[in-house]
């Protein structure tokens, strides 16, 4: 087994490596878009979010917020109160915020990896400014309908913590309540730590548009490659419902990004996609049972004013590098016992 694995890394690297020297105009096209795509999109939403809350769960703001979410994240969830700033933060401020937090919970001693594991099926979603104004004011011209995708993926996320709660029962707290950082010293290393989740995230985008230009997707298939650009291929004029499942599940790019934090946390991929499909598809039930409640939620026409991202081959054909890394993490830790 070790032989294959150490094969299906060294071709598909080599074949990588022999594709950029051939079709290197091609590549920079597709890295100069990975780059527009990261530095004019990305970063600029994520970065201020990501100092912002990685301050606040290191200062000793972070003690306040958690007697304010206690009863909710202790009394309801099952979680240790310290959880409660990275569930938060994870499910209004974008995708890789709250696993971000997660891992720095797990690195820093608060929380142990079955905490960790519990909080990463659930505590991470597209926030309030992707979903609510790129998703629903920029493509799909309705910020009702963005808003009724953030309450949808945010109802499905509090229910599976709700579920694991009745199916694992409640985590047991910490020894002692995090006191803090001076603050000088939270805001050093908050911006040191968005800086590095920033630049890995750009590195990846960049990366794979550098590898795959001219390749395309079914628009069906597109969002669940990459979130952003699928979805503005996909989402204008398609049933609300149906978005709302992409939105939950998040990508497969967004899940590469991440695979540090589930591998820190001890946790199969196959178990982190489960609960992604998991959330999904309670998305979608919460968003046909919700759409009554916003009439005017559907969009009518696509609003030019907004930016909006444009699927290009880059976005969908991540796909190939995206499995290959999923099946080599699957393999490399699937004869190990996990806990759950």
């Amino acid at each position: 087994m070790k032989i294959k694995k150490d094969y299906l890394l060294l071709f598909p690297s080599l074949g990588a490596a022999a594709a950029l020297i051939i079709f290197s105009a091609e590549a920079k096209q597709g890295a100069l878009y990975g780059a527009a795509l990261a530095f004019r999109a990305v970063l600029p939403c994520l970065l201020p979010l990501m100092i912002i809350f990685g301050f606040i769960q290191l200062s000793p703001a972070s003690a306040a917020l958690q007697r304010l979410l206690s009863p909710l994240c202790r009394g309801v969830f099952g979680l240790p109160a310290c959880c409660a700033p990275a569930l938060f933060f994870g499910l209004v401020g974008g995708y890789p915020i709250g696993a971000v937090m997660t891992q720095r919970l797990l690195e820093n001693g608060d929380i142990d990896a079955p905490a960790a594991r519990r909080m990463l099926r659930f505590a991470f979603s597209g926030g309030a400014g992707f979903i609510i104004t790129s998703l629903g004011g920029g493509m799909l011209g309705s910020r009702s309908g963005g808003a009724l995708l953030f309450l949808s993926v945010t109802l499905a996320a509090l229910l599976s913590a709700l579920m694991c709660r009745f199916i694992w029962g409640a985590l047991p707290e910490g020894e002692a309540a995090f006191m803090g950082l001076p603050a000088g010293e939270a805001l050093c290393e908050s911006v040191q730590s968005a800086v590095r989740s920033s630049l890995c995230m750009a590195a990846y985008i960049i990366c794979f548009c550098a590898l795959f230009s001219g390749v395309s997707l079914p628009p069906y298939i597109a969002p669940l490659i990459e979130i952003t650009g699928g979805c503005a291929q996909f989402s204008p004029g398609r049933p609300l419902f149906i978005t709302a499942f992409f939105a939950a599940f998040g990508g497969l790019c967004v899940h590469l990004q991440l695979l540090p934090a589930i591998k820190s946390a001890g946790m199969r991929y196959l178990d982190f996609l489960l609960w992604r499909i998991i959330n999904a598809v309670l998305s979608c039930a919460f968003c046909l049972a919700l759409e009554p409640l916003f009439p005017r939620a559907q969009q009518v026409f696509s609003n030019l004013s907004q930016p909006v991202v444009r699927p290009t081959a880059a976005n969908a054909a991540l796909s190939a590098v995206m499995l290959l890394g999923c099946a080599v993490f699957v393999l490399d830790i699937g004869g190990r016992k996990r806990k759950c």
